[in-house]
């Protein structure tokens, strides 16, 4: 087989293993090419005939033939065949390709006469015989669209390029591009600038400007050290505090002006640069290609949650004195969206800031049917269809959410959490993207905000002044926007969200929670108390009954190591690990450790039990009663004492400012509701007798089983101060039931906590907490 390989032929490889220019040394028997590196000289092997089919493919391209260069059209010179797009062109751009297309037509004409000499052979190339050929074929070359006559002399030195089968045009375009530069600075200058150019991008916080003045300085005292070695070397006579010029013409030059500074630093913008000014995260962002993106192959497989502060301004009506006032406020929004369909599958809004309760309401809102959206638009092609049971959901990285308590609810439901990167929102574009839709409509409401600060201020909108809808009317609104977003076609898949929702549901089912409780049971704040023959005290409330807690008592006295003496009849006391919801003060839900359930203990007063209130509110209704020194004791009483507590922090909220107003409406958030959620049941349970045989209290309520857990489940505790670690404390810390006394929890100051995070959601929780 003959192949077009010869010695002497150097081919650049652009893929595969073997990269970089080689050139031909000899061909053996075994028709194998030997190729050595031009950069580094290593000898390489390779089969002619797979050479060949890799030149064929473009994976080799050979740049000399037998020594000879060989001349290629490149992208640049294609370039010039096109018009350009002069809107995106500069004059300098539109220039240089007007010059590239005339050469590109001057080498088209050449090309077309040295093709015309090598047909006609025993043509001379003297210059009278060359004139007379050019004249002759004048004609055909202004049919061809040719219109430039060429010399003799012209195509004399064209016919010397190439064979008479190797003319392409790319031997007659002239060379650009390869002619040496001429400095227009000394040297000296250039390093100067390479410096400047270094100093920018090395640090944060260096801007063009100071470039610019970093420049200046070392440029005049380079000049003025050059100009003292030039006087000491010529030895000249004039003495250095001589007030006489002398010139130097070769130095005394104006340094480069700031905009070519500029122009030297924007060339050196790189990766590298970018990386060591900005950081990996911003370069990355930059220049580097997305990575592939996590895929859902089933609806509910990949739930993603986000939380963001809503572009609009609600209303708040209190009553203050027989009149009514208006507080506006900015609710925070809570979306998730199922990440196969693009379906949005929950929506939370809400005064309370970013916290865990906020992301589990959400998360008990995706589980649940959408009943409400059901009886208002119907079925709806499948758009008010988006609820279930979900496998893994994807949240900010964000110190609201982190916990062990969210990690919990995980392991009990069945889901597993993945943390998308800090300040990484390309890791979930698509609940973003869904916000950005969503912050759209809520522009357009009455109190939207549909600039920034700024720009608000420059065009004299005030969305406040706007604002006339309530928390409930933007949400019933918002409705609407959900039904029409999850039936308009999506980008990103290609048809309407409810479409590939329903057809996902159709192939690969739907999973419902099984005790859907546990997201509101294990949601509650971990915490250890002491349990008694009383119950259990906790943030100013009493939680007791007597069936519960005396069955409490005898399943932990199983756990109990006597250390101390008690005076007979004394009660015994345990620590207990139990949650709690800040927003419900009605009971608390404590660990049996002798059964591995969970088990629901009431609020002694009953008034409490049956009308629940947040902690925080609870806390403020007693101080005020406490003022009013007075004692409550009928239910009639202690409601007529709620109402005067919900008007005078109603009337407080018309007057304060907005800080304390946040905290203010949050705590009327926790009013009584005394109507229950939508789809929401009561359902008593009785727990049935131990394989034991041991007597088992019966009516109790028990708020969720842990039949799948062996172990006995002890959450990891919070942060809390440092003490100094003794002997008798650290034998008390081994059993976490050991027999203690009833202690005053310790105050802890916050504020001199070096690791309790000083973010607003922090404080809010603190507020929530212990009140304001």
């Amino acid at each position: 087989m003959t192949l077009d390989i010869s010695v002497g032929d150097q081919y650049q490889f652009c893929s595969g293993t073997v990269r970089g220019a080689f050139k031909v040394q000899s061909e053996n028997d075994e028709n194998l090419v030997s190729l050595r590196g031009l950069a580094d000289g290593r000898e390489v092997h390779i089969k002619a005939l797979d050479l060949a089919v890799l030149q064929a493919r473009g994976g080799a391209v050979r740049t000399k033939r037998e020594g000879e260069v060989i001349r290629t059209v490149t992208a640049f010179d294609i370039r010039s065949l096109h018009e350009p797009p002069r809107k995106h062109l500069t004059n300098r751009q539109l220039k240089d390709w007007q010059i590239r297309k005339a050469d590109f037509e001057r080498a088209a004409t050449l090309l077309f006469y040295v093709r015309a000499f090598d047909a006609v052979p025993g043509t001379k190339k003297s210059t009278a015989a060359l004139g007379e050929f050019i004249d002759g074929r004048g004609s055909e070359a202004k049919e061809a669209g040719l219109e430039w006559a060429p010399s003799a002399s012209a195509v004399r030195k064209a016919l010397a390029k190439g064979g008479e089968n190797n003319r392409t045009i790319a031997l007659y375009l002239r060379k650009r591009g390869n002619a040496r530069k001429k400095s227009k600075w000394p040297a000296w200058v250039y390093d100067l600038g390479q410096e400047t150019v270094a100093h920018y991008w090395g640090d944060p916080v260096v801007l063009f400007t100071h470039a610019h003045g970093y420049f200046d300085d070392r440029f005049y005292a380079k000049r003025d050290e050059l100009i003292r070695a030039r006087r000491e070397q010529e030895a000249d006579a004039l003495s250095s505090d001589s007030s006489e010029p002398v010139d130097y013409p070769d130095l005394m030059f104006e340094p480069p002006c700031h905009q070519t500074l500029t122009n030297w630093i924007n060339e050196a913008r790189c990766h590298a640069t970018i990386k060591s000014k900005f950081g990996i995260r911003q370069a990355n962002r930059e220049l580097r290609g997305r990575g592939e993106s996590v895929t859902a192959i089933a609806p509910l497989e990949i739930i993603v949650l986000d939380q963001t502060l809503g572009d609009i301004w609600a209303c708040e009506e209190v009553q203050v004195d027989g009149t009514t006032a208006i507080v506006l406020k900015r609710p925070w929004l809570v979306w998730a969206m199922d990440l196969f369909s693009r379906m949005n599958v929950g929506f939370v809004m809400t005064f309370d800031p970013p916290c865990l309760a906020t992301l589990m309401a959400c998360l008990r809102d995706v589980v649940s049917p959408k009943a409400a959206l059901l009886e208002r638009f119907g079925l709806s092609k499948g758009a008010a269809d988006g609820w279930g049971k979900y496998k893994t959901v994807i949240l900010d990285n964000a110190l609201a959410h982190i916990g062990v308590s969210l990690q919990l609810v995980g392991d009990i439901v069945g889901f597993e959490v993945d943390y998308a990167p800090v300040r990484t929102p390309e890791y979930k574009p698509w609940i973003e993207r869904l916000v950005r839709t969503m912050n759209g409509a809520l522009h357009a409401l009455p109190g939207g905000i549909p600039y920034p600060p700024d720009e608000l201020e420059v065009r004299g909108i005030d969305p406040q002044k706007s604002a006339g809808l309530s928390i409930d009317s933007i949400r019933d609104l918002m409705d609407h926007k959900i039904i029409e977003y999850n039936l308009d076609e999506h980008d990103g898949i290609g048809m309407a969200p409810a479409r590939k929702w329903t057809e996902g549901v159709a192939e690969f089912g739907r999973l419902s929670v099984d005790d859907a409780r546990s997201f509101k049971l294990v949601l509650g704040r971990y915490e250890t108390r002491t349990l008694d023959a009383e119950g259990i005290l906790l943030n100013g409330h009493t939680f007791h009954d007597q069936g519960i807690v005396s069955m409490l008592l005898d399943h932990m006295a199983r756990f109990h190591r006597e250390r101390r003496k008690k005076k007979p009849g004394q009660t015994a006391s345990f620590r207990v690990h139990l949650f709690f919801d800040d927003m419900d003060c009605s009971s608390i839900s404590v660990i049996d450790e002798y059964t591995n359930e969970i088990v629901e203990l009431p609020n002694r007063d009953a008034f409490y039990a049956e009308k629940p209130v947040s902690f925080a509110f609870s806390k403020g209704e007693r101080e005020y009663q406490a003022k009013l020194n007075k004692n409550f004791h009928t239910r009639e009483e202690k409601a007529k004492a709620r109402r005067e507590y919900g008007r005078e922090l109603e009337a407080k909220l018309a007057n304060d400012n907005h800080a304390e107003a946040k905290r203010t409406i949050r705590v009327l958030q926790g009013r009584e509701k005394p109507q229950l959620a939508p789809g929401s049941q009561i359902i008593d349970l009785k727990i049935n007798p131990s394989i034991s045989g041991m007597p088992v209290a019966e009516a109790v309520p028990v708020s969720m089983p842990f039949n799948e857990r062996a172990d006995v489940l002890t959450a990891p505790k919070g942060r809390k101060p440092k003490k100094p670690k003794t002997r008798k404390n650290a034998a008390v810390a081994e059993a976490a039931n050991d027999h203690v006394k009833p202690q005053k929890q310790a105050e802890i100051d916050w504020a001199v906590q070096p690791d309790v995070d000083e973010s607003e959601a922090a404080l809010d929780e603190l507020a929530r907490r212990y009140g304001f």
